[in-house]
């Protein structure tokens, strides 16, 4: 694998696991399925980000799964909510290749039983709860798999 300089947009997505599903999202642009995510507004951390992503394009509100991390008391040195992973993506935006760090999070249904209904917003062209078994049936953005599985990995199939 090549060196690549470091990405300059940052993004933040959620993979959403819950009863034995993923909730995915068709992107527009790319046309294929994906957790859902979008840019790092300015002043939002960006666990923030990710879970305003997931109401914003699905209408589903999530929780981040993650390790507990100490309080420092200093708003001007704090431990953030740590991600499944980082990965780069690389988007066309305006005609551009943008390559993004995407900080991924494991998150999970604020109301666990049953799937929540989902809604998919304009910015999207689909959103829903597909079933584990049924992923390969998709067409899946890169990474996805093998986010799923470090996912599960860490989650389980609950």
């Amino acid at each position: 694998m090549s060196k690549q300089p470091l990405p300059k947009h940052f993004t933040a997505s959620a993979l959403v696991i819950a009863d034995g599903h993923v909730l995915l999202v068709h992107h527009r642009r790319i046309g294929a399925w994906l957790p859902p995510g979008g840019h790092i507004d300015e002043c939002e951390l960006p666990h923030e980000a990710a879970i305003r992503e997931v109401l914003e394009e699905t209408g589903v509100a999530v929780e981040i799964v993650s390790e507990p991390m100490p309080q420092t008391g200093d708003s001007e040195a704090f431990f953030l909510n740590s991600p499944l992973c980082l990965h780069s993506v690389m988007a066309v935006e305006k005609g551009q290749a943008v390559d993004h760090l995407d900080l991924c999070y494991l998150c999970r249904p604020v109301y666990k039983s049953p799937l929540p209904e989902v809604v998919a917003s304009p910015e999207v062209h689909d959103a829903k709860w597909v079933s584990l078994d049924d992923l390969e049936k998709l067409p899946l953005a890169k990474n996805v798999k093998e986010a799923v599985a470090l996912g599960l990995a860490r989650f389980g199939r609950r």
